[in-house]
C-alpha cells in the first residue's frame, strides 16, 4: 500500500488549515467578549487541547530541552501571535469582516522578501507571480469594501499591522520547526500568547472571568477549528514547506470568510467584484502551491 509522502501530508495540512481559518472571523463576530479576553481564551483552550497529546508523546520533556535559540524563537512567535490576534480581533469590531481579513492577510510579499533576501531561501518566479495575482484579488475585494463603506481607518490600520505580525509569526515558525516538534512548539506559543493576552485584557480593564455557556462554547470552537485545525496545521506544514507558501495560503481566508459571512452574517453580501477578486486569489494560490515551490528547495 502506497503511503503519503511528507510533502503530500504538508499540502493536505495546508488545505485543512485554509478551510479552518476561514471560520475564525465568523466565530469572533458572534462573540460578545472583549477582544483581548476572547483571543486569550481561544489560545488557552487550544493549549489545553494539546496538553494530553503532549503528555502522551513526551512533549513537555522536549520543552525542557529547548536551547536558548529555540526559546528565543518561541518568544518571538508568541509575541507576534499575541499582537496578531489582539490587533485583528480589535479591528473586527471597527470594520467589515472582509476588509479586516483582507488586511490581516497582507503579509505574503513581506514574508517572501524576508525569506528570499535575509533567510537565503529562494522564492521562485512562479511564486512571485502567484503572490502578485492573489494579492491583486485581495486589493480588488478591499476596494469594493471601501466603496460600500468600510470602517474607521483605525480598524484597517490595526488589521494591517496585525498582518505584519502574522508574517513574523510564520517566519520565526519556519526556523523553529527545523528542530522543534509541532506539538511542543505550538503548545508553547499558544500558552505564551494566551498569558500575554490575559495581561493585556487586565490592563485594558476587561473582566477576565467568563462564565456564559454560549461564549465558552464559542471559545472552544475557536480553539478547535481555526486554531488546532488552522494554525497548528500551518505550523505542521512549516517543517517541509517554506514560509512564503504558508503565508500565501492564508490569502484563501478572505475568500472563505466572505462566503461564510454571506451565508451566516446578516447584511454582508459579496458583490460581483468580491467574487472576481476571489477568483484572482484562487488563481494566484494555484500558481504558488502548484508551481511556486519544488520539494528539493526545502
Amino acid at each position: 500500500m502506497r503511503t503519503m509522502s511528507d510533502h503530500s501530508k504538508a499540502y493536505l495540512a495546508i488545505g485543512i488549515a485554509m478551510v479552518s481559518v476561514s471560520f475564525a472571523s465568523i466565530l469572533i463576530k458572534w462573540s460578545e467578549t472583549p477582544p483581548f479576553v476572547l483571543a486569550a481564551y481561544r489560545l488557552a483552550f487550544a493549549a489545553a487541547i494539546l496538553a494530553p497529546f503532549m503528555l502522551l508523546t513526551g512533549g513537555f520533556s522536549e520543552i525542557k530541552r529547548f536551547s536558548r535559540q529555540e526559546l528565543a524563537l518561541v518568544l518571538v512567535s508568541g509575541l507576534a501571535l499575541t499582537f496578531h490576534f489582539g490587533l485583528w480581533v480589535v479591528s473586527l469590531g471597527l470594520t467589515l469582516v472582509s476588509t479586516s481579513v483582507i488586511l490581516v492577510t497582507s503579509h505574503p510579499i513581506f514574508v517572501a522578501a524576508v525569506q528570499h533576501f535575509l533567510m537565503k531561501e529562494p522564492v521562485r518566479k512562479a511564486a512571485v507571480v502567484g503572490i502578485v495575482i492573489a494579492f491583486s484579488g485581495v486589493v480588488l475585494i478591499s476596494i469594493t469594501d471601501y466603496r460600500l463603506g468600510g470602517g474607521p481607518i483605525a480598524g484597517d490600520a490595526f488589521a494591517f499591522v496585525g498582518g505584519l505580525c502574522a508574517g513574523v509569526y510564520f517566519l520565526s515558525g519556519r526556523v523553529a520547526r527545523r528542530t522543534l516538534s509541532v506539538a511542543p512548539y505550538a503548545f508553547s506559543v499558544y500558552a505564551l500568547a494566551a498569558a500575554l493576552l490575559f495581561v493585556s485584557g487586565a490592563i485594558a480593564g476587561d473582566v477576565l472571568v467568563v462564565t456564559d455557556a454560549r461564549e465558552l462554547a464559542l471559545f472552544v470552537l475557536m480553539a478547535i477549528v481555526p486554531t488546532i485545525f488552522g494554525h497548528t496545521m500551518f505550523n505542521y506544514a512549516l517543517k517541509k514547506v517554506p514560509a512564503h507558501i504558508i503565508s500565501t495560503s492564508v490569502l484563501g481566508e478572505p475568500v472563505g470568510a466572505s462566503l461564510l459571512a454571506y451565508l451566516l452574517l446578516p447584511g454582508e453580501v459579496p458583490t460581483v467584484w468580491i467574487v472576481l477578486g476571489g477568483a484572482l486569489v484562487v488563481g494566484g494560490l494555484y500558481l504558488v502551491l502548484r508551481l511556486g515551490y519544488d520539494r528539493n528547495d526545502g
